[in-house]
């Protein structure tokens, strides 16, 4: 029985020097870092943006691996299974990180993950053609759906991703009943829209801004608790006495398991890049509304989205 419990007290002790050896070396070698959407996309845009200064501040290259799918499923599966040493990190975007086992059963599960940052939170708005006269604001929109049920179809990017569970806020806040119309991402989604195929979309600010200023489209609400920049004249959900907040946040979690020293050291890392003047002013440039949040700040953001996701989950069981 000695011999036994000797055993278990020296592997104990060689997991945790070994842990030591690698959080001091760490990192002696490049890190991947995961983003589970098709280059050119917004998160994309954004891991491209800031891995040069996280390279800049952990002091090793930074090597993006895009693995799309499954509303972002596959790749953070991926990141899932990696080895928690620090060289695996990767984007866990909400709300697809939290909705996706609502939907299916995955192989990941959301309590184990280790949020590093958040970057960017991109906030959700209502948008109509121009030209449309019938909605020349949101309580005209409200209106004419709850006068016409289920007549009103507003378009969104995919099943369980943050327009349509925008949409299904609205729903939940207002009364009204809308036709939500699924596509396959925001480009799809808005050209519908600007075809007149769809009456409304569920998209992000950042990507209504350049067609509102082309005189394309009108934002009707953005669902944030301040007005978005570069929308000033747009008044909020909050504004106009809905309380209906959502949006696309954009963070980096590593792998589960990971040894605090090495976390510790990537978060130092992070904090330093997505506060270098040089990243802000590019990312603003970018129209990447940047929403920097740390560990602890990050894990709250999570279990917002979580909470929040799964209430509306219960009564619409998309």
């Amino acid at each position: 029985m000695k011999r036994i419990t000797v055993f278990i007290l020296l592997a104990v002790l060689v997991l945790t020097l070994s842990s030591g050896v690698l959080a001091a070396d760490y990192p002696n070698k490049s890190v991947t870092m995961m983003v589970p959407f098709s280059a050119g996309g917004g998160t994309d845009v954004i891991a491209r943006l800031f891995s040069p200064y996280l390279e800049k501040y952990l002091g090793t290259s930074i090597a993006i691996l895009n693995k799309p799918g499954s509303n972002a499923e596959i790749g953070i599966t991926w990141l899932y299974n990696q080895k928690p040493d620090g060289y695996s990190i990767g984007f866990t975007n909400l709300p697809h990180f939290v909705s996706n086992p609502l939907m299916r059963e995955t192989k990941y599960t959301v309590e184990e993950f280790i949020p590093l940052i958040n970057l960017v939170t991109d906030p959700g708005v209502i948008a109509v053609k121009a030209d449309d006269d019938r909605f020349p604001d949101l309580e005209a929109f409200i209106n004419y759906a709850k006068e016409n049920p289920a007549s009103l179809t507003i378009g969104n990017s995919g099943i369980g991703g943050d327009d349509h569970i925008a949409t299904l806020m609205l729903q939940d806040r207002t009364g009204a009943k809308f036709t939500p119309v699924p596509f396959t991402g925001a480009a799809p989604n808005r050209t519908a829209l600007l075809g007149g195929h769809i009456m409304g979309s569920a998209i992000n600010a950042s990507e209504a801004v350049q067609f509102v200023d082309s005189g394309q489209m009108r934002v009707l609400a953005v669902m944030s608790e301040e007005r978005y920049a570069d929308l000033p004249d747009v008044p909020t959900f909050k504004e106009l006495g809905y309380n209906v907040i959502s949006g696309s946040s954009r963070g980096i979690s590593v792998v589960p398991g990971t040894p605090e020293e090495i976390i510790q050291v990537l978060a130092e890392a992070a904090e330093k890049a997505a506060n270098d003047p040089e990243f802000v002013e590019k990312a603003t440039k970018a129209q990447q509304p940047l929403d920097i949040q740390l560990l602890g700040d990050a894990q709250k953001l999570v279990d917002r989205y979580n909470t929040d996701i799964k209430a509306l989950h219960k009564i619409f069981n998309w």
